[in-house]
C-alpha cells in the first residue's frame, strides 16, 4: 500500500484515491521533472516510501525519441523495482499479459527478435537472416509510449506523488541556499514557484538544470554516431507479406516480434503494436538509424531521408510503399551527453543526461535500470535528511558507465553490420549476454529475498544489485561472460582498424562461442547455420542433462527451478 503522503490539498482521483494537488506552498522532498516512464516509476516508488513527491511536465515530454520494445533482461529489472520498493504494479511492466487492459490494447507483442540483412539494389537472401523466437514464459512487448508514459505517471499519482495539471509544465529550475542548505526551486508555466529539497531533471535535452551546469558536451562522450529518424506509421505491410516466411525455413511470424532490417551503415526497426488479438492500434513504431559518414548524402527532410534509404534496398521499398507516418522524430545527431549530471540538490536522470540510439531494447531497460539505482540512493537520502552530493555522484557515475556499455553494443552492431557473417556472430554474442543477464539478476535478487527472510527482521540485504562499481554489468554473472563480451568488442575494434576482415572476424567469435565451457552446446550459438532460435521442450530437457552433468556451478545456480519459472504481477503483491 501506498505510505504517507505530502499534506498539500488533495482532490478524489476518478480510481477512488486521493489524487494530492501541487502546493507552491508545501516543500516537497522530491520534485520530479517531466512525466514519462522514468519520472512516472521513481515517483510512484518515492511516495511508496513515505517522500513528499512532485511532478510537473514538460513541453519536451512528447518529442523525445523513447525506446518501444522490450526484452526478458527488461522484466526482471522491473520485477525487482516492484519487489525491492514495494510496487506491485510495477510488476505488470514485466508481463504483457498482466498490463491493464488500455495498455494491452495499444501496446504491441514481442515473441520474437528478427534480423534481416540487406544489400544494396538486391533481393533479401533468407540465409542472410536470422530469428530468436522468446521462450513462451516469457511475455515481452512493444510499449507504445504514449499510453505508458500516462500510465506510469497516473501510477506515480496513485502512490501519493502531486503531479501537475496537463498543460502545467516546467518553465525554469535552479537550485538555492536556504539556511545553509541547497534547495530546488521550480517555475512553472501556470505563474507558481514550487520548493523542494531535491531535484530529478528528465527533462532531456531541454534540462533547465544541465544548462546551468554547463550544458552539454560538444563532442559526446560516446563512440556511436547516428542520425536517427523514429515516427510511428500506418500503412506498413506486415514481413511476413513482403519476406515470404516459407522460404524462411522455422521461421515464425516476423511480425509477432521486433524486426531489424540491418545493412551495411545502418538498420531500421519495426515495433508492430496492432500484432495481437486485443489490439486496436494499427500502427508500427519505426526507427532508422544510419551512419552519418555512410550516409551523409541524406535530404534533411525525415521522410525525403527515409524514402531515399528504402530506395536503395528493393525489398524494403515494398514494404512501406503505403506507409505513412504520423509525425517524424529526430535529430541529425541523435547522441549527446551532458557536461554535469548532479550538483548540490539535483541530479539528471536518464534523457537529461543523454541520449543515444535505440537498438535492442536498451532504452526502456537502462530507463528501468537508472530508476533502480537512483530510488536506491534518493529514499535514505531523505529518511537522513541529507542529500550531499557525494552521495549521488556514485550514481551519476553508474549512470555514465551505463550509457557507455549501451554505446560499446551499438558501436559493435554497427561494426557488425558490414557483414552478414560477422553480425551473425555478434548477435549470438549479445543473446547470450541477454539470457545470462536476465537469469543472473532473477539469481541475485531472489539471494536477497532469501536473506531477507531469513532475518528475523525480514530485512533484505540489496546490495548484490547495487555493484555498481562493475559498470554495465551490475551484479554477478558466469565466469567468462565479461571475458566474452570484452574479447568480441576488440575482435570489432580490429575490424574498424582494418587489421581483421569482417569474415575472419566471424570465425573468430564463433570458435570462442564453441570452446566456452559456461556457454550451453545446445543452444549452436558457435554453429553459423543455426539460425533460427527456438527454445523446444527437448531442448529444456537437454539443457536440464547438461546443468547436471557438465554445466560450470555458477551457471547451476542460474537453472535451479525458483529462477527459471515465470511469474505474474500478482506473485510480488
Amino acid at each position: 500500500m501506498p505510505g504517507p503522503v505530502s499534506a498539500g490539498s488533495a482532490v478524489p482521483a476518478a480510481n477512488g484515491n486521493v489524487r494530492r494537488r501541487p502546493d507552491p506552498a508545501e516543500t516537497y522532498d522530491v520534485a520530479l521533472l517531466g512525466a514519462h516512464l522514468a519520472t512516472g516509476l521513481l515517483g510512484a516508488i518515492l511516495a511508496g516510501q513515505g517522500l513528499r513527491v512532485l511532478l510537473v511536465r514538460s513541453a519536451a515530454d512528447a518529442d523525445e525519441l523513447s525506446g518501444e520494445t522490450t526484452v526478458p533482461y527488461t522484466a526482471e529489472v522491473f520485477l525487482l523495482l516492484a519487489r525491492r520498493f514495494g510496487v506491485p504494479e510495477i510488476a505488470e511492466f514485466a508481463r504483457f499479459a498482466d498490463l491493464p487492459l488500455p495498455v494491452r490494447r495499444s501496446s504491441g507483442v514481442k515473441r520474437s527478435l528478427g534480423f534481416l540483412y540487406h544489400r544494396r539494389g538486391a533481393r533479401q537472401d533468407p540465409q542472410e537472416s536470422v530469428q530468436f523466437n522468446v521462450p513462451g514464459e516469457h511475455t515481452e512487448w512493444h510499449p507504445y509510449r504514449p499510453d505508458v508514459d500516462r500510465y506510469a505517471v497516473q501510477l506515480a499519482e496513485r502512490y501519493g506523488a502531486a503531479v501537475a495539471e496537463p498543460g502545467v509544465e516546467v518553465a525554469d529550475a535552479w537550485v538555492e541556499s536556504h539556511s545553509g542548505r541547497p534547495e530546488g526551486r521550480i517555475r512553472a508555466t501556470d505563474g507558481n514557484d514550487y520548493r523542494a529539497r531535491f531535484i530529478v531533471d528528465c527533462v532531456g535535452a531541454a534540462s533547465p538544470l544541465v544548462r546551468r551546469a554547463g550544458g552539454d558536451d560538444a563532442e559526446p562522450r560516446l563512440r556511436h554516431r547516428a542520425r536517427v529518424l523514429s515516427a510511428r506509421m500506418s500503412g506498413v505491410s506486415r514481413t511476413e507479406d513482403v519476406f515470404d516466411t516459407s522460404r524462411y525455413s522455422g521461421a515464425s511470424a516476423w511480425s509477432g516480434g521486433t524486426v531489424h532490417h540491418l545493412f551495411d551503415g545502418g538498420w531500421l526497426q519495426l515495433a508492430d503494436f496492432g500484432n495481437h488479438g486485443q489490439s486496436d492500434n494499427d500502427t508500427v513504431g519505426v526507427t532508422l538509424s544510419v551512419s552519418p559518414y555512410a550516409f551523409g548524402d541524406l535530404p534533411d527532410d525525415p521522410d525525403q531521408a527515409f524514402r531515399a534509404v528504402l530506395a536503395r534496398f528493393p525489398d524494403l521499398g515494398k514494404q512501406f510503399r503505403a506507409a505513412k507516418a504520423e509525425a517524424w522524430r529526430g535529430e541529425t545527431l541523435v547522441q549527446r551527453t551532458a557536461v554535469r549530471t548532479h550538483g548540490p540538490g539535483w541530479f539528471a536522470m536518464e534523457r537529461s543526461a543523454g541520449r543515444n540510439d535505440l537498438l535492442l531494447a536498451r532504452d526502456v531497460t537502462m530507463t528501468a535500470e537508472i530508476v533502480h539505482a537512483v530510488a536506491g540512493a534518493l529514499i535514505p537520502a531523505a529518511l537522513d535528511g541529507d542529500f550531499a552530493d557525494e552521495r549521488f555522484a556514485r550514481i551519476a557515475e553508474f549512470q555514465r558507465e551505463l550509457g557507455a556499455f549501451h554505446d560499446l553494443w551499438l558501436d559493435g552492431a554497427r561494426t557488425a553490420s558490414a557483414d552478414f557473417a560477422l553480425l551473425n556472430a555478434f548477435s549470438r554474442v549479445w543473446l547470450l549476454w541477454q539470457i545470462l543477464a536476465d537469469l543472473s539478476l532473477k539469481r541475485a535478487r531472489l539471494d536477497c529475498r532469501a536473506a531477507a527472510d531469513g532475518d528475523g527482521a525480514g530485512r533484505a540485504d540489496w546490495s548484490p544489485v547495487e555493484r555498481f562499481d562493475l559498470g554495465g554489468i551490475w551484479f554477478p554473472v558466469p565466469a567468462g561472460l565479461r571475458e566474452v563480451i570484452d574479447h568480441t568488442m576488440g575482435t570489432l575494434a580490429r575490424v574498424r582498424s582494418g587489421t581483421l576482415t569482417p569474415r575472419s572476424a566471424a570465425d573468430e567469435l564463433f570458435a570462442l562461442l564453441r570452446r566456452e565451457p559456461f556457454v550451453p552446446p545446445l543452444y549452436a550459438f558457435g554453429d553459423p547455420d543455426a539460425r533460427i532460435y527456438r527454445f523446444t521442450f527437448r531442448k529444456r530437457l537437454q539443457m536440464l542433462w547438461w546443468v547436471k552433468t557438465k554445466a560450470p556451478h555458477d551457471f547451476r545456480r542460474l537453472l535451479t527451478r525458483d529462477n527459471v519459472t515465470s511469474v505474474s504481477s500478482r506473485s510480488v503483491r
